[in-house]
């Protein structure tokens, strides 16, 4: 089992880190392009897994061909967005750079499963779909995994216990919802509240500490895993729709079964209207932005 990562700064190496403590890895491969840091981290992780005694083959660089014969390639890098930046101004210079690195990723291992991380997530994930030419079920995107398990630490701590199931689906964004339809727990909370919560804590963790890292970092190995371990997990992920909900064309968090050919099955659940509504209405505000950068 080999899981490759490019971009090798905090989500990355904190991720790999993850994979490494709780999965049977036999090689892992950070590229990122400065380099130093790359070989760097692929140092230290060693050292980390052969102090719980495990010796995967564990390497970093800049050059591309470190990743071939990866099972999963996670991609994290791009820039972060910085004050003043509007949205459209970092999907514009991120939009650059997933394109550089799809050409890379398919000359290098093109079988590889992608999952895609790079903020803004959803169009990343398009234009990466878009950029390889791979399958739809190959190429998708953490996001609403991580906006679940905030909704599953704000419901826990409004009362609820038993949690069964509670997804964020749409866009990994302000219109981001909750399925209530969906959610299986015992106890009665306060719903536009945890809502409002959930869609703005992330920006709550960068002002403190100035990136997020940890849930991400989980949230990207829990994929990893239900792809490589073929667990077939249903996981809300973002994905090309190609008429599932009425939407077609645009990539958008939706729950789909996840296993060793990518996204296996996206699940069609029976939303209320308003639900349906706001799934559609994410996928509009995506499909805005994406013919903004030309798609």
């Amino acid at each position: 089992m080999k899981i490759g990562f490019v971009g090798a700064g905090r989500v990355g190496s904190t991720a790999a880190f993850t994979c490494i403590l709780y999965m049977d890895v036999d090689e892992v491969a950070l590229v990122d392009i400065a380099e130093d840091l790359a070989v760097g981290e692929a140092m230290d992780l060693s050292h980390a897994a052969a102090a719980v005694d495990k010796y995967p083959k564990i390497v970093g660089g800049s050059d591309y061909s470190l990743l071939k014969g990866s099972d999963v390639i996670v991609v994290s890098a791009g820039m972060a967005r910085k004050p003043g930046m509007s949205r459209l101004d970092l999907a514009t210079k991120n939009a650059g750079i997933i394109k550089d690195i799809a050409k890379k990723i398919m000359e290098s291992s093109p079988e590889s499963k992608i999952i895609v991380v790079t903020n803004p997530m959803d169009l990343m994930t398009y234009v990466m779909w878009k950029e390889t030419g791979k399958p739809r079920n190959e190429v998708f995107g953490m996001g609403n995994m991580l906006d679940s398990a905030r909704l599953k630490e704000r419901l826990h701590s409004f009362g609820a216990r038993n949690i069964r199931k509670a997804w964020i689906i749409g866009e990994h964004g302000d219109s981001m919802f909750i399925p209530w339809s969906l959610a299986d727990f015992d106890g009665d909370v306060p719903r536009e509240k945890i809502l409002e919560e959930v869609r703005f804590v992330a920006a709550e963790v960068i002002k403190r500490k100035g990136a997020t890292v940890y849930g991400p970092a989980v949230s990207i190995y829990r994929m990893v895993n239900a792809v490589v371990n073929d667990t077939k997990e249903e996981i809300p992920t973002s994905v090309v729709l190609q008429g599932e909900y009425g939407i077609s064309d645009v990539a958008v968090g939706v729950p789909a079964i996840l296993g060793k050919n990518g996204v296996e099955k996206i699940v069609e659940y029976e939303l209320t209207e308003e639900e349906l509504e706001a799934l559609k209405n994410s996928a509009n505000i995506l499909k805005e932005r994406l013919k903004e950068l030309g798609y």
